[in-house]
């Protein structure tokens, strides 16, 4: 068994890929592309798991794992507080910190909605953003005594 603690960024991927036994298999610094994170995971035969922060873009890795028969779990960014914590505050480090935590069964999930609803799960969230800046805006002008 294979476990891939994956730092995900805007335009850099961060893995560290562990055995069983928690020994470094490989580690990678790849862009984010479709073609070169396949090309990473197809290297390997062996049944693997990856773990993922809740990001922002979480969506297309995960979809793109699973899709390769690779167990993904969306790690809580906010409950993860090994990586949070941690004295020395590196993409590798927090990528190896992943997988170890994987293969050892810590890693505190977040829900992965399914991809039907995310778009709308998107729209909302945006629409509370924009609520939030218009209340905002009309408290200040009815508190403004001219």
């Amino acid at each position: 068994m294979l476990y891939s603690g994956i730092d995900l960024h805007r335009r850099l991927i961060v893995i560290c890929t562990i055995n069983s036994e928690g020994a470094v298999v490989a580690r990678a610094k790849i862009e984010t592309d479709q073609d070169t994170v396949v090309t990473y995971f197809r290297q390997w035969t062996e049944p693997h798991h990856g773990v993922v922060e809740c990001t922002s873009n979480w969506y297309w890795l995960c979809d793109l794992l699973r899709s390769l028969g690779i167990v993904v779990v969306l790690a809580h960014a906010k409950y993860l507080k090994a990586i949070s914590y941690a004295k020395v505050k590196t993409d590798a480090i927090d990528a190896h910190t992943l997988a170890q935590l994987l293969r050892m069964g810590f890693v505190p999930e977040a829900h992965q909605l399914p991809p039907e609803y995310r778009a709308m799960r998107d729209l909302l969230r945006q629409r509370m953003v924009m609520e939030h800046e218009r209340t905002n805006i009309m408290m200040r002008i009815t508190s403004n005594v001219w």
